[in-house]
């Protein structure tokens, strides 16, 4: 991975800034004449930032930053706006993934490949980021920006998965991972509980953190050899739910030019009312009443994260009337995304992931789909009508595969399909629809093409994968396609790319989209039936 190979070249260097490296040389003047030793020196890349110079190091000719601070440690600001980082003078070494914030840790042996080495820790002092790049120099290269999944609750921008060597190599692109604040750090909802009015933003603190890192690349991102003016935020599951919201809120306006959703198209969120209960629950969690928010800041970092483990609150933005003065997506597109290119998409199977391990998934009848699929549908209702209606669409699917199919169109594929339409519906810049549907080959294929699968071949990192995919060499072929694609439209604003058949903007009168697989192919009329009958439940 390339973490532990970064760190074993950190812990071979000395304080200078070249690594001394050793070779043999032979010397073929004259036999037994003994071999002398010659000296390379490998510079490590220094970058200036707006507030001091970082040193970070190199990885297959891809120069590497990490956990660059781009605000101030939170604990003096807990659930308020961040301060700027403090400025320094001496050269601030960047050679380790910034900490990530207070959350619940999750994860299945599914992902087991993509955790780094070693886990960075869970602390307030939280907001860094990370920057891949070819070149320090003034090639104005295009950014792409990755939000990391994980919902609004829990995660960080330091898997293995979103390394940005392959894609900085491939591409001629600079990669930026950010972390920020999740869950009650990010999303406690407190303006309007007595005392109130010292949290004015509290409700959409996680996004705020996100437009601070934003911020930081349109100021810095010039001296890593990135184009401002050419910035692509892209983001999957959560990251996705980001995206959507960030499009959405005034205080982002100039700082995205191209944007992409993976399965995470969000069309409303917490209305104040609901925020407000959710946070009361969780003040309770804390010990304490909704009229005691000056204690907040005496709270122990822990017992924020065992405040989590009691039961899951769904945090995320907050229609607050100052951040977020309308639902993002419905019931249309925001008029800040107007000018924005957007390419959206979801995978075929996205709630194999999520049902798996339960085993009436695996001997449910058709007749047991209902109950099943709108325990897991997150507020879609699953009649018998639907079920018949999604057999005449899938006749050859077996339960058990349908079960997968009514659940993931109820969480991601159908508001995909209205997320593009509506942006197509917009006028301004055109959107592209994508369904990724290779499946893997890991748990004997029972997985199909579950949620998540998709982002390695984004970023073309299957070698730090194959807990997910199997054998890289048999998935290289798509992802070949995908993060050609993925580039061509942080370049140009388009994806249509080397490798792909041609992929016409999304419109609602033919609803193209892209079904990415070992061969890739449009398909018209997309979503057509599934929606009709959505609509109509």
């Amino acid at each position: 991975m390339f973490y532990k190979s970064l760190t074993r070249k950190i812990l071979a260097s000395s304080a200078l800034v070249c690594l001394a490296i050793t070779a043999p040389v032979a010397m073929a003047q004259q036999a037994g004449e003994s071999e002398q030793a010659a000296e390379v020196a490998i510079e490590r890349p220094v970058a200036q930032t707006a507030y001091g110079p970082v040193r970070g190091a190199v990885e297959e000719g891809v120069n590497v930053f990490l956990g660059i601070p781009y605000g101030a440690d939170t604990r003096t600001t807990r659930f308020k706006k961040a301060d700027k980082p403090e400025a320094w003078t001496e050269v601030r070494e960047a050679t380790s993934y910034p900490d990530s914030t207070l959350q619940v840790a999750t994860g299945t042996a599914l992902f087991a490949s993509w955790q780094p080495d070693p886990v960075p820790a869970h602390s307030e002092n939280a907001l860094g980021l990370n920057v891949w790049t070819p070149g320090l120099d003034d090639h104005k290269r295009p950014v792409m920006v990755w939000l990391h999944g994980g919902g609004f609750e829990n995660g960080n921008g330091s898997s293995t998965a979103y390394e940005g060597v392959n894609l900085a190599n491939r591409g001629d692109v600079v990669v930026v991972t950010i972390n920020h604040r999740l869950n009650a750090m990010g999303y406690l909802y407190l303006a309007e509980l007595e005392g109130g009015e010292a949290y004015p933003d509290s409700g959409n603190i996680g996004n705020l953190d996100m437009i601070m890192a934003l911020e930081w690349v349109r100021d810095n991102i010039e001296e890593f050899g990135g184009n401002p003016e050419n910035v692509t935020i892209f983001g999957e599951s959560g990251g996705g739910r980001k995206v959507s919201t960030l499009l959405a809120m005034p205080e982002a306006e100039g700082l995205i030019d191209r944007a992409i959703v993976q399965s995470g198209s969000h069309m409303r969120i917490r209305t104040a009312e609901q925020a407000t209960k959710d946070s009361i629950e969780y003040l309770d969690r804390l010990g304490l009443k909704p009229d005691e928010l000056d204690k907040l800041d005496e709270i122990e970092p822990e017992a924020f994260e065992a405040a989590l483990k009691d039961g899951r609150l769904f945090f995320g933005p907050v229609l607050d009337g100052v951040h977020m003065t309308a639902h993002p997506w419905d019931p249309a597109a925001p008029a800040s995304a107007m000018d924005v290119p957007m390419l959206i998409g979801n995978n075929d199977d996205e709630a194999s992931i999520f049902l798996f391990a339960d085993k009436r998934v695996w001997t449910v009848d058709f007749d047991g789909i209902p109950a099943l699929a709108s325990a897991y549908g997150r507020g879609g209702q699953a009649t018998p009508e639907l079920v018949a209606g999604y057999r005449e669409i899938f006749p050859d699917q077996t339960p058990t595969e349908l079960l997968f199919t009514i659940v993931s169109d109820f969480r991601y594929g159908h508001n995909a399909v209205l997320q593009a339409l509506r942006k197509s519906e917009q006028g301004g810049a055109p959107v592209w629809l994508y369904l990724f549907d290779w499946q893997t080959p890991v748990a004997g294929g029972r997985l199909k093409t579950p949620h998540a699968l998709e982002i390695p071949f984004a970023f073309d990192t299957l070698e730090n994968s194959e807990s997910m995919v199997g054998d890289p060499a048999a998935a290289q072929p798509v992802a070949d396609q995908m993060s050609e694609a993925w580039i061509s439209f942080a370049r140009f604003g388009d994806p249509n790319a080397r490798g792909l058949p041609h992929w016409p903007a999304y419109n609602a009168e033919t609803s193209p989209v892209m079904r990415i697989n070992t061969e890739s192919k449009v398909e018209t009329g997309y979503f057509a039936r599934e929606r009709a009958i959505l609509e109509a439940e």
